[in-house]
């Protein structure tokens, strides 16, 4: 993802244990390029990157990520811009150090890091590995995690810098509780030995150095150092990185460096032997000493991640939910995207899924892809609470799972409708055009109470009750006992309950009135003429490119009951 550097005031809310007070920074920030304009804060993807601008808030100052739970972002105001940032690149390193809190269960923590957190990245085909240590010195902080990247570039990107903005409940609970977490990047200066598997004893040593110093870091090491080194019984390997990105104690001052060297070692090994011994006496290394800072932990490793498994055809969130999709057609043609109501599965657009494969339009076929919306069939307990943001985010999540990196048309019904209006507004650049079908802007207090209704009838008469009674208030009369006024009443009948109430309540709290303005893909509006009143509410939406065609015959879900109809008005935009 693009990122630019920028002065800027922050106004925040920093909430302490027992307090919350309004406060703001002047610091370097770098922030996400392709937030500005939002009307929400900018994503700080660093901060901050001078670390003596303002010392007084820890949790900003020592460069925690985003989102952090001390720091609140009210506003930001830039001040100035001060130059492109250069963009990480080239192989390197990730490595993580947690000092567990007194509020730390200890089962939890090792549950959430062995199962979520670690596996979440490695399923990513940049990170190469990961795999945890835990402190073989006795000093703190006592564990840590550490992921070999193929590019750093990747690091920016948003498929990877969500993994921190959409953390899932657990995890915000668990990480609530750390002492500190110290999270750093480096890249790969040099590489000596060959270690294919995960180090069981490892040295890292972090060195400071001047500018004035550095030739002489260099030539010590690649001269002297690492080959005695090799001739310690049960070496391995020996890495040196260089610090990109700073932890809590920020990135050096300017004219100095941060250097991390990695010595990989076997269990048995001549650590503190003769041969260590000498590597760490010698005159050079003396001088060396004298010139630079340096400290040194010892790990012994814990635990190799596993890439996280999935469900068949299925995707799961970084906050644990799942997605279950089909595509389908050929590789070449055009992708178009098809997002479900509330209570329904991919299967309500069989029908015109079948025709764009197969029929196509003027000759021109499609690849469809068609997806179950988070909620469907689960609701994982740590998933965040369900919003129309979140849902326009899953979209972007699955295309960029599937390697899609623009889909020619994004179309939704209901629920899905929306869904597709706040894609086009979050995501402009990953279609060309929207079909957003019987659907509203906003939610409404009448609506609202409506939901809260359905929600309480289906608690305590079952999702059958409300099967029956959706599927009549969807269908038009003369098509309640259609075939597939059916088939939806099988669908919302065997619905998650629990799904359900989290997909409510993004319904009963959204409002997308004044960004529909932003919305720069030409845009199809679709209602069944028998749907209520939101075939007029709809033509008066006021999305500029935007056409609205009424189906006959038709009510909430129109490819269901006029399908001749719903393609001749996909044909005539598509």
């Amino acid at each position: 993802m693009p990122a630019v550097l920028l002065l800027a005031k922050i106004n925040a809310y920093e909430v302490g244990l027992s307090s919350m007070r309004q406060t703001s920074y002047g610091i370097v920030v770098l922030f996400c390029r392709a937030d500005f304009g939002r009307s929400d804060p900018p994503r700080l993807l660093l901060s901050p990157l001078l670390p003596n601008i303002h010392p007084t808030s820890k949790a900003l100052h020592h460069g925690r990520t985003q989102k952090c739970p001390q720091i609140h972002i009210e506003s930001v105001q830039i001040t100035a811009k001060l130059d492109d940032c250069v963009t990480m690149k080239g192989p390197g390193y990730l490595a993580v150090a947690i000092q567990p809190g007194a509020q730390t269960e200890e089962k939890a923590f090792h549950e959430w890091y062995n199962t979520e957190h670690g596996p979440l990245r490695l399923r990513l085909p940049f990170i190469l590995n990961g795999n945890r240590y835990k402190a073989d010195d006795g000093e703190r902080p006592e564990w840590s995690a550490v992921y070999d990247v193929s590019d750093l570039s990747h690091l920016d990107t948003r498929i990877y810098t969500r993994l921190r903005e959409e953390r899932s409940q657990r995890e915000k609970a668990v990480m609530s509780t750390f002492e500190s977490l110290d999270r750093k990047i480096y890249s790969l200066v040099s590489e000596r030995g060959s270690n294919p598997r995960p180090a069981p004893h490892t040295i890292a040593v972090t060195i400071r150095v001047k500018e004035a110093d550095l030739e002489d870091l260099h030539n010590w090491y690649e001269q002297e150092h690492t080959d005695m080194l090799s001739k310690v019984p049960g070496w391995l390997r020996t890495r040196r990185f260089k610090l990109e990105v700073g932890g809590l104690r920020g990135m050096p001052p300017q004219g100095e460096f941060e250097y991390l060297a990695v010595h990989d070692y076997k269990a048995q090994n001549g650590l503190g032997g003769p041969e260590h011994e000498a590597a760490k006496t010698t005159p050079w290394t003396n001088e060396i000493r004298k010139k630079v800072e340096m400290s040194r932990r010892e790990w012994k490793h814990h635990l190799t991640f596993n890439t996280l498994e999935e469900p068949p055809s299925s995707v799961m969130t970084t906050d644990g939910a799942e997605l279950h999709y089909q595509l389908e057609g050929k590789p070449q043609d055009p992708v178009i995207v098809f997002v479900n109501s509330i209570l329904t599965t991919l299967h309500i657009w069989d029908d015109v899924a079948k025709s764009l494969m197969s029929t196509g339009i003027n000759g021109q076929t499609y690849r469809v892809l068609r997806y179950n919306s988070r909620g469907y069939a689960q609701q994982d307990p740590k998933s965040n609470p369900t919003r129309f943001d979140m849902l326009a985010d899953d979209l972007e999540y699955l295309l960029q799972r599937l390697n899609i990196e623009k889909a020619h048309a994004v179309i939704g019904v209901s629920m899905g409708g929306v869904t597709s209006l706040n894609f086009a507004i979050r995501h402009p650049d990953m279609l060309e055009k929207f079909v957003a079908c019987d659907c509203n802007v906003a939610s409404s207090p009448a609506n609202n109470t409506a939901w809260d209704e359905r929600i309480q009838l289906a608690k305590s008469e079952g999702m059958p009750k409300l099967a029956d009674v959706t599927v009549k208030r969807w269908f038009t009369e003369p098509n309640h006992n259609s075939t597939n006024a059916k088939k939806t009443f099988d669908m919302v009948a065997n619905a998650s309950l629990e799904g359900f109430s989290q997909n409510a309540g993004a319904l009963c709290n959204y409002d997308l009135k004044d960004s529909l303005s932003s919305i720069k893909a030409p845009g199809l509006l679709i209602a069944g003429e028998g749907d209520g009143k939101l075939p007029e509410v709809m033509q008066k939406f006021g999305i500029p490119q935007t056409n609205f065609r009424s189906i006959p015959g038709a009510g909430h879900l129109p490819m269901l009951e006029n399908h001749e109809a719903f393609t001749k008005a996909l044909q005539d935009f598509l």
